[in-house]
């Protein structure tokens, strides 16, 4: 619970957390990412925030500057990228929904109502199509996440840093 408080009080703005524990592999796909601010939540679905390194300020050392967060609404793709000589570390993912104010042009109540919506294996897949590499880009879609709740418009977020390779 201390990590959930952690992650609450740190979070600001718009934003999802969640379980987080890297749960094996899903259907084979990876993913990766899209644009606009905020900090992250992560894959899995026991309602804690958990996983990941930079949350509580380990391994912050090795990141180039302090942790980003990018979002992308279903249907759309998100982009992540670090500068020359720096490869991206994930730190946090969820496709599905937690709050009420994410990508919600447009869409009914009926759709944006549910928060507790979250990807089992979206940490471990976006992991595996992104880190250590420079740059990458995940579909925020069903058919990369399968659908954590039918009905609900959900969104992709990642937390990242970029980290400079240990030699």
């Amino acid at each position: 619970m201390f990590l959930l408080s952690l992650f609450l009080t740190s979070r600001g703005g718009h934003d999802g957390g969640h379980d987080g524990h890297s749960h094996g592999g899903h259907n084979g796909h990876s993913h990766g990412g899209h644009d606009g601010h905020s900090h992250g939540g992560h894959g899995g679905h026991d309602g804690h925030y958990h996983g990941g390194h930079d949350h509580d300020g380990h391994d912050n050392d090795y990141c180039r500057r302090s942790t980003d967060t990018k979002t992308a609404c279903e249907g759309s793709v998100l982009h992540l990228s670090c500068p020359d000589h720096f490869k991206i570390k994930i730190l946090a993912a969820n496709y599905g929904r937690t709050d009420r104010t994410t990508c919600v042009d447009y869409h009914p109540w009926r759709e944006i109502k549910k928060t507790d919506c979250y990807s089992y294996h979206c940490l471990t897949d976006v992991s595996a199509r992104c880190d250590g590499r420079k740059s990458c880009s995940i579909p925020a879609t069903n058919g990369e996440f399968s659908d954590p709740c039918y009905g609900t418009y959900k969104y992709l977020r990642v937390k990242y840093c970029c980290k400079r390779p240990r030699s």
